[in-house]
């Protein structure tokens, strides 16, 4: 590939380097509880610190995927290492610190183009989103519709629902399911064996 240096002449730069065929790629996938951001923080900076300490280790990058969710990838030279680390009591200690505010689910891949499912809020059980959204919806369809009954009693039941729907969809839009969401997703995410779903 061509750069251009500062005066004119063309640079040539140099290629990224290809990782062997047997480095490993773990993925560490976090839902956190709202309010322990900083704790998590504080967990991820030293998880990095263990992993950097780790014979193999060779590059860690992290990912945001939105408020309370994360993903932490560590790359390592080979399977061995890679297993190595996650299975130590170091690594095992500090992710149990981070279970008691957080779901997780870890993956390994190897090879140079590995592919991972990660989780996302769409995996999250439909009987769960049901249950919480109902629970959300309930009172605030009522406090809606008796507020605008006592405003509009007279008028017509499509011209009372009509506020009603427009207020209910406000407010859950903007303000219930995002916090909503943020509250439970590490629930909602969760599967039976505690892990998060993909």
């Amino acid at each position: 590939m061509l750069g251009q240096k500062r005066d004119g002449h063309p640079d040539v730069l140099p290629a990224m380097p290809l990782d062997p065929e047997e480095t490993a790629t773990i993925v560490t996938s976090r839902a956190i509880r709202a309010g322990h951001e900083e704790d998590f923080e504080r967990w991820a900076a030293e998880l990095d610190r263990l992993a950097r300490a780790e014979p193999g280790f060779r590059a860690s990058i992290r990912l945001g995927q939105t408020a309370g969710f994360q993903h932490l990838l560590f790359r390592f030279d080979d399977r061995g290492t890679a297993e190595a680390w996650r299975n130590s009591p170091a690594f095992v200690a500090h992710a149990a610190m981070a279970d008691d505010y957080s779901t997780a689910l870890d993956q390994i891949g190897t090879g140079d183009a590995v592919r991972f499912e990660l989780p996302s809020d769409a995996s999250a059980g439909k009987w769960k989103r049901f249950v919480t959204t109902w629970l959300t919806v309930f009172p605030v369809l009522l406090i809606v519709s008796l507020s605008v009954r006592m405003v509009v009693k007279e008028a017509p039941l499509p011209l009372q629902l009509l506020p009603s729907s427009l207020l209910l969809t406000a407010t859950l839009q903007w303000v219930i399911l995002p916090r909503l969401q943020r509250h439970t997703r590490f629930w909602l995410l969760q599967d039976g064996s505690g892990h998060l779903r993909t």
